[in-house]
Formats: C-alpha cells, structure tokens, sequence
C-alpha cells in the first residue's frame, strides 16, 4: 500500500542516512515546527530493501562515511535507479560523486582555496610544512594528537599510537590551517547547504585552536558576534565555491578565516540540525534556527508526481520505516533527558547536605 504522502499536496522529501543517526534531522522533524507536515521522512539506509513501492519525490542522500563499502555502493545503485524510473526526480548529494574529507580536502587544496594539505602516514617523509595533527577520515572524533612542530614529533607521535589504530588506513596527517583572531581566539564558523539556499548556523569562539564546542566562557559580545554573522551571511560566495567543490548538495560546512579566505576543514553530510528540543537551555533560543532550516527545506518542494518508485523488494509503507526512526530519536532524547534529570538531583542533594559542597582553592 502506498504511503498517504502520495496524495499531499507537495512531493515528500525523503532523508536517507544510517539508522543510528538519524536524530541529525529527527529533532528538528520531532520536535520543532517547521511547515513542512508530514511532507519529510526518515529513511535509514538499513530499511530501504524492505520497502515496497513508494510515492516519487525529492531525495536527500547522507551519511556517506559511515557507510561500508558495500553499502556505499549500495545507496550509488540506488541513487541512478531513482534517477532511471523518475528523471525529474530532485537527487541531492551522488553517493558515487561525494569526496571523502581526505580527497576533498586534497582536492580544496589542489584548486587555491585551501592553503592547507593533507597526507597519508605512508607519505609523511615528504611533509615541508609544519605544524601537523593526526585524527580519523571519517569519524567526527577530536584529533588524535596535538600540534605537532617536526617530522621527529610526528614520527614519535605515530610510534606512541597503539598498533592497530597507526596501522588503520583510515588515519591521516593533516597540515595546521587556523590561527587566532586579534584577539588571541580562534573562530569556527559553520554554514548548511540545502539545494540552492546556503545559509550560516553559528560562529563558535574557544580558546583552543581545535573548536568543537564554544568557549565555556561565551560572552555576550561574543553571542553578538554570532549573531551579526548568522545575520549577514559574510562568506557566502568562497563558501558556495567550496560546496561546488565537493560536488555536494547538502550539508553543513565547517571552517575559518585565515587572511580573509575561507579555510575549510570538512563538509558533513549528515550534519545534526538541532541536537535539543525547544526550551532544553532557557539561555538559547533553538526555534531560529529550526526556521532557518526549514526554510531552505521548504525551497526544495515541487507538485507532487503520479510516478510510483520501486525503492525495494519488500512491502513496507515508508511511513512506518520512518515512524520507526523517530521511535529511536526520542528514546534518544529520553535518555539525554533523563541522565539531565538525574545529575541535577544530584546536584540538589550534595548542596542540601549539611556539610554543603566541597570547599575550593
């Protein structure tokens, strides 16, 4: 049986990632308002043969590095059977045509955009330019060393990793390609892209030359800041350059600004939109960038079609595969609900007690 989709007004919008992280768009899809109904669903890569045939509409392809071999192939084959039963069908992202951040990054550097290089273990006897770091291709982990000033550093810093993490192909060297701000910050800046809208999400400011989260000490001039960049979009083009790049449709760009060039350090295809729901931190307002959002989302919708897709070779209605992945999204956010709970219980309880809490120094 068809899904109800099929007779919306609009053509569905159909997000294909992993299974496990599928909360990248299911909190904002769950839990903010965003006008978009019933018209986005959630297909994990890991349910698509049970489905049967399913209304045609617009596909968004994700999750590329945390796909195996065969499954990458796997959502490439799916990707040009789509494109053969419906040709008007909007693809976002080629599963066979996105780089891996180490090619894409080779390839930012090979056209000027990127000042910055990247290397394989193997080749790094011919690294001229220091400082260095070591981290993962395709995990969004820190890196795995610090900043790294000589090959005798690095040599020792690889020697020191356990042998079976320095022998993984997966690892790469990659060049230092941020410095601070006037004010001895750094800056990471991130931008989404949606089909044809680019929009900037956040300014991100620490101390500390590896940014994954802002300062603990984020000021007020800086939320400022971040909000004057959200507002004015600054980069726009050099980031479209690099999106261009990439040969990518969708997703959420991570970079900075090194002599008023964008410096990019990767490009997420599955990027988390929202990870909270409304009113988790009273200090931020989530709601903005929920419209943002599904803003550029909205851009993306067409007239529904009559074209029918054969997406599997079970008899799955896609409502239910993506009733399933929301299921997962809230236990998740449960869970994170609950550990929240119970540390601030916590919390209550050793400053209640009549000792108080621990004396600092």
């Amino acid at each position: 049986m068809l899904s109800m989709i099929a007779a919306a007004t609009s053509a569905p919008i159909y997000y294909l990632c992993t299974q496990r992280h599928a909360y990248t768009i299911g909190v904002f899809l769950g839990y903010y308002h965003h006008g978009l109904g019933d018209l986005l669903r959630i297909i994990p890569y890991e349910k698509i043969d049970r489905l049967g045939r399913t209304a045609t509409g617009n596909f968004i392809f994700t999750d590329f590095e945390r796909l195996s071999a065969a499954q990458l192939q796997a959502a490439s084959q799916l990707h040009q059977s789509i494109s053969a039963q419906d040709p008007a069908a909007l693809l976002l992202n080629n599963p066979a045509k996105v780089p891996g951040r180490f090619d894409l990054l080779k390839r930012l550097e090979a056209a000027g955009l990127n000042a910055f290089d990247v290397h394989r273990l193997d080749d790094r006897h011919a690294i001229r330019r220091f400082p260095v770091f070591v981290r993962w291709e395709s995990r969004h982990d820190p890196p795995l060393t610090g900043l790294l000033d000589s090959a005798g550093a690095l040599d020792a810093a690889i020697a020191g990793l356990p042998p079976k993490i320095r022998r993984n192909p997966d690892l790469m060297i990659v060049e230092y390609g941020a410095v601070p701000s006037s004010d001895g910050r750094f800056r990471k800046y991130s931008a989404y892209k949606v089909g044809p809208t680019i929009y900037p999400q956040h300014c991100f400011i620490n101390e500390n030359w590896y940014i994954k989260f802002p300062s603990t000490r984020f000021t007020e001039a800086d939320r400022a800041e971040s909000r004057a960049y959200v507002a004015e979009n600054p980069h726009a083009s050099q980031i479209e350059r690099a999106f261009d790049l990439a040969g990518i449709d969708y997703g959420r760009i991570d970079y900075g600004i090194v002599d008023g060039r964008v410096q990019t350090f990767e490009i997420n295809s599955n990027p988390t939109v929202l990870a909270r729901p409304p009113n988790w931190d009273a200090a931020v307002n989530y709601s903005k960038y929920a419209e943002m959002h599904a803003h550029a989302l909205r851009a993306l919708l067409r007239p529904p079609s009559p074209v029918v897709l054969d997406l599997g070779r079970g008899n799955q209605d896609v409502d239910r595969v993506h009733a399933s992945a929301m299921r997962r999204v809230r236990r998740r956010i449960g869970w994170f609900d609950l550990r929240r709970t119970l540390s601030l219980r916590r919390l209550k309880k050793r400053l209640a007690s009549p000792l108080g809490p621990p004396a600092t120094s």
